[in-house]
């Protein structure tokens, strides 16, 4: 094993939190366990020696002739910046060889990769959907909610983020009381949470995390099915955003996902304007997109779920977009861009087309969520008999909606802090780990 391994094995050792002098004593004790395994080799007597080496070589051929005849599904790990051996070149010839193989690539990590700081197995493994009960990944009822070592993962990805938008999240009682936090939204499932998208999702990190931390329990979203790629290989030295969405129990929007959530007793997270509200252009910001169809609403019924219509705002205050629909189709090639970006996502309405808006960062200001008052559904058959009283009900939750996106764009004006100047004066005086104020709801 050769030193730097070593020394990046201690480096990790100091970076998870154990004490310097107890990396150095482990450190200390690799070299020189490292160094009589090496004297060891230098005592065996030639033809020993020879004799492991061809014992060894046919090991190998066995193995080899045998490997495109393994049926199962294999993970590789392998190391690119292993000095000891070549794991890259040989994790691309095992694939070649073994018919269902994926390889996971860790980029900065040597030859001793289960020792080293950041390499979670068990991650992995269900973030290859290799974890499960049956011959096919199910991603409801094979689904594992995220580890304690995964949620610390997630905090070091997001936290810039959170700190950055310092999210103020209120909602409703049953009364119509409006209250910070979120002691208005049910205890218990099955609850479905439907509302609007900001741009690219950016709202979906916070949400998520206040309900693990408050709620304790994970939001169960409903994602485009282009978010879900069948990946053969993985570049990767932490869990990249397809891994994030899958460990946290992100779905492909199909109704049979969504009914079988619901039936599961699941928070659910339902956004009816989908990819039209996440990829919104200049002046379209926080209006809500919706298709004419009532399915969630019947589904509702159908599982006895509470619906609970949420509104987000807050991106126009880290971001400017730059393009408006009209003036990208009038540009040269334009037409031609937006519907080969359209067709690449593979959306489910061809007429509406969409394309990235450019941004340019803002100096940061704040998110608001605000979650209505719920709607239990349990025993309105009239929804599941009557497609109008199933209209109807669905025009009043995309009025409520609509509603509390005008209620956060009007109470955000009272926020003092929400310039993120103010807030960085509030936490230093009072504690960094202290919930900022907001607007008096």
């Amino acid at each position: 094993m050769r030193p730097d391994n070593e020394v990046n094995m201690a480096l990790s050792r100091m970076q998870s939190g154990k004490h310097p002098l107890e990396a150095l004593i482990r450190l200390t004790n690799n070299m020189s366990s490292s160094l009589k395994h090496t004297n060891v080799l230098d005592k065996l007597p030639e033809d020993t020696l020879q004799w492991k080496m061809k014992l060894m070589k046919r090991a190998a051929q066995y193995a080899n002739c045998r490997l495109q005849s393994v049926t199962a599904e294999v993970l590789l790990l392998a190391s690119c910046d292993d000095n000891l051996l070549p794991s890259k070149s040989e994790a691309y010839r095992l694939q070649n060889k073994i018919p269902k193989s994926k390889i996971f690539f860790f980029e900065k990590h040597g030859h001793s990769l289960l020792l080293e700081h950041g390499v979670h197995v068990s991650s992995i493994i269900k973030c290859a959907g290799l974890y499960r009960h049956s011959r096919r990944y199910h991603r409801v009822f094979d689904y594992i909610p995220p580890s304690t070592t995964e949620l610390k993962e997630v905090d070091k990805a997001s936290i810039d983020l959170l700190f950055r938008t310092c999210p103020a999240m209120f909602s409703t009682l049953e009364d119509g009381t409006v209250v910070r936090g979120l002691a208005g939204v049910p205890e218990d499932g099955p609850v479905l949470l439907v509302g609007n998208h900001m741009l690219l999702g950016i709202e979906l990190i916070s949400l998520a995390a206040e309900f693990m931390r408050h709620k304790k329990v994970v939001v169960r979203g409903i994602a485009h099915p282009l978010l879900f790629p069948k990946k053969t290989k993985t570049w990767s030295e932490g869990h990249d955003f397809f891994d994030f969405l899958n460990l946290w129990g992100g779905v492909p929007m199909t109704y049979k996902y969504i009914y079988e959530l619901l039936a599961a007793g699941e928070f659910v997270l339902l956004y009816p304007g989908g990819y039209r509200e996440a990829l919104h252009c200049k002046g379209e910001e926080h209006r809500i997109f919706w298709p004419e169809q009532t399915e969630f609403v019947r589904m509702a019924a159908q599982c006895n779920a509470t619906i609970v219509p949420f509104g987000v705002v807050g991106e126009d205050d880290i971001v400017n977009l730059l393009c408006t629909f009209d003036g990208i189709r009038s540009a040269p090639f334009g037409k031609e861009i937006m519907r080969a970006y359209s067709k690449h996502l593979n959306l489910r309405d061809a007429k509406h087309e969409v394309i990235f808006p450019g941004v340019c960062m803002k100096i940061p200001g704040r998110f608001y969520y605000r979650f209505g008052k719920p709607i239990p559904m349990r025993g309105r058959q009239d929804v599941l008999t009557d497609r109008r009283a199933a209209t109807v009900l669905y025009a009043h939750i995309k009025s409520e909606v609509k509603g509390i996106i005008s209620y956060l764009l009007e109470k955000r004006e009272e926020d003092e802090y929400r310039k993120i100047s103010r807030r960085l004066m509030f936490m230093a005086s009072q504690g960094f780990n202290t919930q900022v104020p907001s607007f008096d709801p």
